[in-house]
């Protein structure tokens, strides 16, 4: 044990290898949408409220580009740990090309859909055509940026964490840049926002196609002899989304739905409150990042682990993870309890609505440290096969957290609603154990040699575990 474990490293460097380039790219692709907002706040008209409208919608996409992505880098970490990168190449044909498929689907209903959706929202007849153009034409810009996202989960799920993080920034900033010069600087206004996001995912894709070449993803490696290339296993990339996308991309929507309705509960205490709990939830959105890719970089080391066949790895390293989330929550928490008041003062200006995020950050604050090891737990599951556990677990602490929450909240205040999120994430460690569990009895099932046709089907090749290893080192 001791050996393996020199010889690849200690878990809690080879999570924290692929967490740290991850941290800032994924803060970054989350600040976008924000970006943007901001951005078209200084156009004429009606841009901003259009594009706020779209935040709901947007969601969906953010689901099923989580979902696709999740799925296809568990298959090229495990392909990677076996050591044979062509089964990483082949998984991420199949999961294109579902990928394209889904996106094409998804846009033409959006394009469908729009004057419907316009309806359901209760969009202002001013702002109604165009909001339906708007969405008619951003929906196939953004699905566009499947291309950046399956780039950077395959280059992580190889060990390349540096290169993805520069897809994703690449992807991220000509988005914010295209809006800027193309709605702005150019002047035109909401209709500049679809081609600078088609932009995005144009860009983030032609970069990640290259870096995805030169790691030897794509074909053979030039220092190697020609290779036929895998066949392209799209029934078992199915199952693989099925087992680890659906529960992800399901978990994103839990959590938007939780958001809406908790707006609605807040509706009857005034719109400080409302804004005042939205500031926090901007807030907050920035720090379960850390516990997000924290969990992603200890699901991948733990797939490498697996597709190798080290599986006496497995728990060391999850424990690795773990440690290293308490430490940086520890952290996160203290200051957000402790800087409440100026956070809330960052966020905005009027001074009752940030007295409101203070006040939420007050009781919520501390208990940050254990909502960060739950969501790094229930990334970890999520992409280790127990997915629809980890959907499960979401589902009862929002709906938990939502439907106990509104009645105290009517009948007590919004502190009542408050203390109850607090309180859900202390009862939340129950996923840190269901965890735990999981890992080591798969430990025990990939020692006893009783999962090889499973790790071999989520590496996506052709259910032939192979150790020829076809393109650069990584």
């Amino acid at each position: 044990m001791a050996e393996t474990r020199d010889a690849v490293g200690s878990p809690a460097r080879s999570v924290l290898r692929i967490a740290v380039p991850m941290l800032p790219a994924d803060l970054v692709a989350v600040l976008v949408p924000l970006a943007v907002l901001a951005l078209m706040g200084r156009i004429d008209g009606d841009a901003h409220y259009v594009r706020a409208l779209f935040m709901p919608v947007q969601f969906l996409f953010l689901a099923l580009i989580a979902g696709i992505g999740a799925s296809n880098q568990v298959a090229a970490a495990v392909a990677h740990g076996a050591g044979d990168l062509r089964a990483a190449g082949a998984a991420l044909r199949a999961d294109a090309r579902i990928a394209a498929g889904a996106g094409a689907a998804f846009s033409v209903l959006l394009i469908v859909s729009a004057p419907l959706l316009g309806d359901l929202m209760g969009v202002s007849e001013a702002a109604r055509a165009e909001f339906t153009g708007f969405l008619r034409a951003i929906a196939p810009a953004s699905a566009l940026l499947l291309g950046p996202a399956l780039a950077a989960a395959t280059l992580r799920g190889c060990g390349l964490a540096r290169q993805a993080a520069a897809v994703t920034l690449l992807a991220a900033l000509t988005e914010i840049g295209g809006v800027a010069l193309l709605a702005l600087g150019a002047g035109l206004g909401i209709a500049g926002v679809a081609p600078a996001v088609a932009l995005s995912g144009l860009a983030g894709t032609a970069l990640g196609w290259v870096l995805l070449r030169r790691a030897g993803l794509l074909g053979p490696a030039a220092s190697v002899p020609p290779v036929r290339p895998r066949p392209v296993p799209v029934r078992a990339a199915v199952r693989r989304l099925t087992a680890v996308g659906v529960p992800v991309g399901a978990s994103y929507l839990v959590i938007c739905a939780a958001n809406l309705v908790l707006m609605r509960i807040l509706a009857p205490f005034g719109p400080s409150v409302q804004s005042g709990y939205a500031g926090a939830a901007t807030l907050q959105t920035l720090l379960i990042i850390p516990g997000l890719v924290l969990g992603s970089a200890t699901a991948i080391v733990l797939n490498s682990h697996r597709g190798a066949g080290r599986s006496g790895l497995l728990s060391p390293t999850l424990h690795a993870g773990l440690r290293i989330t308490a430490g940086a929550y520890a952290v996160l928490a203290v200051v957000s309890y402790a800087g409440r008041d100026l956070l809330a003062g960052v966020l905005s200006g009027d001074a009752q609505i940030a007295a409101e995020t203070a006040r939420y950050l007050q009781t919520v604050g501390l208990s940050y440290l254990l909502m960060g090891l739950v969501l790094a737990a229930l990334t970890v599951l999520e992409q280790v096969g127990g997915g629809p556990a980890a959907l499960a677990m979401n589902a009862v602490y929002f709906v938990g957290a939502v439907a106990v929450g509104g009645r105290l909240a009517a009948a007590s205040g919004p502190d009542a609603l408050y203390r109850t999120i607090a309180a859900f994430n202390g009862l939340g460690v129950v996923a840190v154990g269901v965890t735990v569990w999981f890992v080591r009895r798969l430990a025990a099932r990939d020692t006893s040699g009783l999962t090889a046709r499973e790790t071999t089907s989520l590496s996506a090749p052709d259910a032939r575990p192979s150790t020829t290893r076809t393109g650069k080192g990584t």
